[in-house]
């Protein structure tokens, strides 16, 4: 079925290429997930889509969850367990940057707020 789209160029020019068709990551507002129960995973604040969590899963439809009782293991894992001198001194798991300060993430959050 790709294949026959991919011969058609009327197909081809009504889907538009991936970089026409795609919102910027910029663009991209996210709803408040409402749930502190629900699985949490965590993601990079440096990342663009917030889509990739640290375990690996991808999100189709990501949700914000300020707060939560029930954080992926994984994540925490993959994040280094955020144990010593990386948690305290607020140094990114991802890469080796400091994070934000407080301020700044929350800016970064109500940006991506719908």
């Amino acid at each position: 079925m790709a294949d026959a789209a991919a011969g058609n160029p009327q197909a081809v020019d009504d889907g538009g290429t991936p970089e026409l068709t795609r919102v910027p990551a910029w663009e991209v507002k996210y709803r408040r997930g409402q749930n502190p129960d629900e699985l949490a995973h965590l993601v990079c604040c440096r990342d663009l889509d917030w889509r990739r969590a640290f375990c690996g899963y991808e999100d189709p439809d990501p949700a914000v969850l300020l707060e939560s009782n029930n954080v992926c293991a994984m994540c925490i894992e993959a994040a280094g367990g955020m144990e010593g001198p990386a948690a305290t001194l607020g140094i990114c798991p991802v890469d080796d940057r400091p994070c934000p300060d407080d301020e700044t993430l929350r800016r970064i959050i109500d940006e991506r707020m719908s």
